[in-house]
Parts: C-alpha cells; structure tokens; sequence
C-alpha cells in the first residue's frame, strides 16, 4: 500500500465509560463527543461498552438524543488500517499492462481480480521475473528462452498495437509456439512444425511468400512487422481459411519480446497468500503478518471479494484506534481491548489507579459528585454553547450520580452545573428526579445476574480483588422478594471471577439509605462495621455513595489483613 493511501486513512477516537456503563459514564461520554465535534475534531465516537440502564434510556429518549452504539471492544482491526480502495489488476488484462500499474504504483504485488472482484490471487513482480527467467534445455518452453507464448488474438492486438487485418476467436486464451520467418523459404518450411498449425504464430515482413505459406498451412496467427503491406489476395484467403492477421509498426525483436508480456495475467503463477477480513483484530495477526516476507496482504469478504488491502507498516507504525476514558481511569473497569490503544485523555471524579502512559496525555480529574459536572464546566469553559438536548442528558447524569445532590459526594460545583443545565433545559430538577426514578424497577425487571452486572466496579486492594455493584431503587421491595436469588447469584459470580469480597450495595433514593447484600471471605464479611440486618444482609442508614462512603470503610477494613 503507497503511503499516499496511509495518510489518507483516518484515526478513530472512541470515549467510552467503565464496561457496566451508567447513566453518568454514558452521558458523558456522548457530551465530550458532541464537545469534540463541535471544537472541529473528527473521527470522535462516543461509545457504550455495555448495554445501557432503563433509566438512561428513558433519559436519552426524553431529549431526542441518540444512545452511543454497543461497542463491546476497541481492539484495533483490519479494517481501521486498509485501504478501502486499493490498486488490483484485473483477469484478462495483459501481462504488460499488469508490470506498467506495479510500476506506475511503485508496488512489487498487487491483488488480481475476476470480473466480479472476487480475488483470486498476488500478482508478485520478483514471482513473474523469476517464471519469466527460468531457463532449461529447451527452447520450446514459456520462459523468457523459449518459444511459447499463452496470450489471446485480442490481448496481443493490444500489447503490439496492431491492426487486425483478420481475426477469428479473437478472446480464446491458448498456447501458441512462435517462430519468425528469418530463413529462407525452404528452410523455413523444413522448421515449421506441421502437426498443430493451430498452435502456430509466425512473425514475418513483406515477404510475400512467407505470407502465402502460412496461409496454406493454416497458421492460428500471422504478425507482419513493420506495418509492411500485405497483398489484399492473401488477406482475403486468410479470411477464408480462418487465419488471423496482426499487422505491427513494431520490428521483429521487439515483437517477440513485447509477445511474452502479452499473457494474461491469470495464466502466471499466482501466490496465495494467507487472506484476511476486515474484523480480524491486528493484535491476533501481528506476529504472522511481520514474519511473511511480503508486504501487501488481501482483505476479503465472506464471498471472496477483494474489500482491501494493508501493508506492515499500516499494522506496525499506525495507531489507529484512540481512547478517552470518562468516569474512570482503571483498566479492569475499562472496555475490552483497552490495554492495546493510546489513553489520550481522562475525565474523571473517581480514585486514580491508571498504569502509567509512554506519553503525556490530557487529565481532567476533580472531586465532583458526577462526571457529567465537569463536562458541564467543559463546555462552559470553552464557551461552547449547549444545545438543549445535550445539557438534558448531563442533567440526567448528574441527578442520578449524585442521587438529586443528596449523596455525600456532592459538592457546590454539582449544584452549580445542576442549576445551569436547569436554565437550559427548562426543566425543574425535582420533577426530572421523579421521572427518572419513577422508570421502574431494575430488580423487578431484570435477571439477578443482570442485576448484579448493571453497574459493577472491580478493586484491588493489594492480595485483595474486591468488587462492588449499587443499584438505586425507590423502595426496598423489590429486593426483598429476590433476595435469596440474588444472594445465590452473587456467590456464583464471586467464584466465577475469583474475588475475595462482593457486595450489592441497594440505595433506597426516598428513605436515603441502603443495605448490603455479601458474600466472599468470612473474616472480611466478620470485620464489616455495619449492623447484621439478617444472614449476609447489612444495614447501612445514611449511606448512598458506593465511592465516598462504603469504598472507604470496607479498604480499611482490608489494610487490617
């Protein structure tokens, strides 16, 4: 691939938020996109890495906003670094106008196509010379050597830029043996093979007699050189007899060298290199692609069409996926594939345990209650305005993380950001809470697994791998009636993923209070400074923030271990 086609491919930016994605890592992440747009940034993507909650559909839907897609990974694939478009030669075309667009390209292989673009094979320059210049013993082969040429009437019209004086079968492909009338005419007789006439090509001048012989002999093709007159008689039998006829401005030595390169390209010896398709992840066929000693590999569809091409360099040097991280900077809570792209920016409110960077990069981190909040103060910093649908969702994301400014990590800063998007919008906030909290139940609605899934945080804690899900409800009695479910669901995730410690943290958003569902480690559970409601379910007034309030008592019960 020319590095012309390589500039010309486009760096995608994804931002996403933490794999179980809620309403405020969502809502972020399509506000910073729509930030970065309008700032004249392209290729800016917000993503979901897991299937939204009820509530943040409802709060999209609410304001006409469309959800980021499902995006499950951000692995870097074929299909980010190939050329969409890339130079192929066609079957049928000549060998020589092959060798001119390999040239013209300055490529040494390029993919060979049939009519209907399935991809049939790498024409390879150092492939063609290395058929072309094999030499044996005798002189009747294909090789440059030898006097065999497979081509059609009509490919060698093209390659001598002649004038069909007589043509018959103009596109069948065949073997012809050809031999140039250099003799004189008994001796050339004598060396003219006279068992396969069809097969034969003669290439002559303006000798008369040469021309009424091949004629009678009934030759497959006669080249007449020099663009030398041919009398109308023998044309005219040549007609008769089936003989087709070439006149060329080009000499003898030059026909029978332009004749080689008059094959199509099909009849050479097309390599058949491993192919590949556009959502093979690079990180899977690195190793294999930079030990071949080529360098331009196929891309194809699941028909066989040729949809692309890529070179080593677009897999080794490129960078073609980057990643803005939102509400959260840990990579075990990041998307799949997160360890393999640049992290170019982070905006965040959460602790900071991102590995180090090779490279600077962007950080916005502050103690907020809502990621959304500093997206907030984003655009208003910029002086960028907010459209309506826009302020609506980050609305959304900061009621809902900082439960209406009544969790404990709301500060003056969320309320400020609270009060602007109110003025946009035009919605009163307390009326907006109660819609959303009112959507429904998640507890009701989804599977105990879902559940426990829905908004889950990974933390480890030196020997310790902790894990934390919080679901808001507007009454414990949902709860009550899947808590044994929930319970069993939960042990078998804990096993499944090997943690020490999991806990369901149900907030009840009216009351202002929660409960805790566990299960893990017996002197982990044992050393919980809450009051044991019953079996592994825990009292916990006055507690709504999994980040400000549990996380730190229950690291501070571990760092006792």
């Amino acid at each position: 691939m020319s590095s012309s086609n390589r500039d010309n491919q486009r760096v995608n930016t994804y931002i996403s938020g933490h794999k179980n994605p809620d309403t405020d890592s969502i809502a972020a992440a399509a506000a910073v996109a729509e930030l970065k747009r309008l700032q004249g940034e392209n290729n800016v993507t917000a993503i979901a890495p897991g299937l939204p909650m009820e509530r943040t559909e409802f709060i999209f839907n609410k304001f006409g906003v469309p959800l980021p897609p499902l995006k499950t990974d951000v692995y870097p694939r074929i299909q980010h670094v190939m050329n969409e478009k890339p130079d192929y030669i066609r079957q049928g075309q000549s060998l020589i106008k092959a060798i001119g667009l390999l040239q013209q390209k300055r490529e040494h292989r390029l993919p060979v196509v049939d009519r209907n673009m399935k991809y049939m094979g790498m024409l390879s320059l150092f492939q063609f010379l290395e058929d072309l210049l094999l030499i044996s013993g005798s002189d009747s082969g294909s090789s440059l050597t030898g006097r065999k040429v497979t081509s059609s009437i009509g490919l060698i019209k093209k390659v001598l830029n002649g004038n069909c004086l007589s043509i018959h079968n103009r596109d069948k492909v065949q073997d012809f043996e050809v031999f140039v009338a250099a003799m004189n005419i008994e001796s050339f007789k004598e060396h003219i093979p006279r068992d396969n006439p069809e097969s034969l090509a003669i290439v002559v001048g303006d000798r008369a007699e040469v021309h009424l012989m091949a004629i009678n002999i009934g030759v497959r093709l006669m080249i007449v050189t020099g663009s030398r007159r041919i009398d109308d008689v023998v044309v005219s039998a040549a007609r008769d007899k089936g003989v087709s006829i070439i006149k060329t401005p080009y000499d003898s030595a030059t026909v029978i060298r332009r004749l080689k390169f008059s094959s199509p390209v099909e009849s050479m010896n097309l390599q058949n290199p491993d192919t590949f398709i556009a959502s093979d992840r690079i990180c899977d066929i690195r190793r294999k692609v930079l030990s071949d000693r080529e360098d331009v590999f196929p891309v194809v569809n699941d028909d066989g069409v040729l949809t692309g091409t890529f070179s080593k360099s677009d897999i080794d040097n490129r960078t073609p996926v980057k990643l803005i991280l939102v509400d959260h900077n840990e990579f075990d809570q990041g998307v799949n594939g997160i360890d393999e792209v640049p992290v170019v920016e982070i905006i965040d409110h959460h602790r900071f345990g991102m590995p180090s960077t090779p490279m600077p990069i962007k950080i916005t981190c502050d103690v907020v209650g809502s990621t959304c909040t500093l997206v907030t103060e984003m655009f208003l910093n910029s002086k960028i305005s907010l459209s309506k649908e826009i302020a609506g969702i980050l609305m959304g994301g900061v009621i809902t993380d900082t439960l209406m400014l009544k969790s404990p990590t709301s500060t003056i800063r969320d309320k400020h950001a609270l009060d602007e998007l109110a003025r946009i919008t035009g919605i009163d906030p307390e009326q907006f809470t109660e819609e959303i909290f009112q959507v429904g139940s998640l507890i009701n609605k989804l599977e105990p697994e879902a559940v426990l899934t829905a908004d889950k945080k990974n933390f480890t804690v030196g020997n310790f791998t902790i894990s934390i899900a919080q679901v808001e409800e507007v009454s414990f009695v949902e709860f009550k009636k899947k808590q044994d479910a929930l319970l069993e669901a939960a042990e078998k995730l804990r096993k499944a993923e090997e943690l020490d410690f999991f806990g369901l943290l149900v907030t009840n958003v009216v009351r202002e209070n929660s409960v805790l569902l566990v299960t893990g480690s017996k002197e982990i559970i044992g050393a919980l400074p809450y009051r044991k409601l019953a079996g592994n379910l825990y009292d916990l007034p006055g507690i709504l923030s999994r980040k400000k309030q549990l996380l730190p008592q229950i690291l501070k019960v571990l760092e006792n271990f």
